[in-house]
């Protein structure tokens, strides 16, 4: 199971030493989200570290809502990135995929993603692997989301919706083409 990238919540419960009930409770307190919902619920195997300080803060007294803030506001305690993952600045992180660092910060205040970790100093650190959900955010803005839709399709797995804005594109581009077509027959 070391070697697994996504694990089960049954896996999980196993590695960290764990009942499936309290991780399940800790992902529907939104302290930790998951890799993916459907069709089967998955988490990074990497979160394993995360559980366990959750459970640890828990149990000295700290409120379910007290974890979420914490972890949303400066990272959980002891929280690191793997030393082979290199770690960018804001700044850094916004010249090296060509972002907004406004824009980032915005759609952290959204509650879209979080940084991968802050430093000892409270400095936001991100992680090369957030572009693809920095980038799967703007795919589905270019396709009409609004940024609410966005979290509401993050938090809630709702990829029925996505599938369904996506066929409904698809049908109008199969229906242009041909107008397309001729178009350009018409103006040669």
């Amino acid at each position: 199971m070391k070697n697994k990238t996504l694990v089960t919540v049954e896996e999980m419960a196993e590695l960290v030493g764990s009942d499936v009930q309290s991780i399940m409770r800790i992902i529907e307190k939104q302290m930790l989200f998951p890799a993916q919902r459907e069709p089967v619920l998955l988490l990074f195997s990497r979160d394993s570290e995360k559980i366990v300080k959750i459970g640890e803060m828990l149990r000295l007294g700290f409120s379910e809502n007290d974890v979420r803030r914490i972890a949303k506001e400066i990272g959980l305690p002891s929280e690191h990135t793997p030393a082979n993952e290199k770690v960018f600045t804001i700044g850094d992180f916004c010249k090296k995929f060509d972002l907004s660092p406004r824009q980032i910060k915005y759609w952290e205040d959204l509650g879209l993603f979080f940084p991968s970790v802050r430093s000892k100093g409270g400095v936001r650190l991100y992680n090369e692997s957030l572009i693809i959900h920095i980038r799967f955010i703007q795919h589905l803005q270019e396709i009409g989301f609004e940024l609410s839709q966005i979290k509401d399709i993050i938090e809630n797995a709702k990829t029925d919706i996505v599938e369904t804005r996506i066929n409904r594109i698809s049908e109008i581009i199969r229906d242009l083409r041909p107008i397309l077509k001729n178009i350009k027959k018409i103006n040669k």
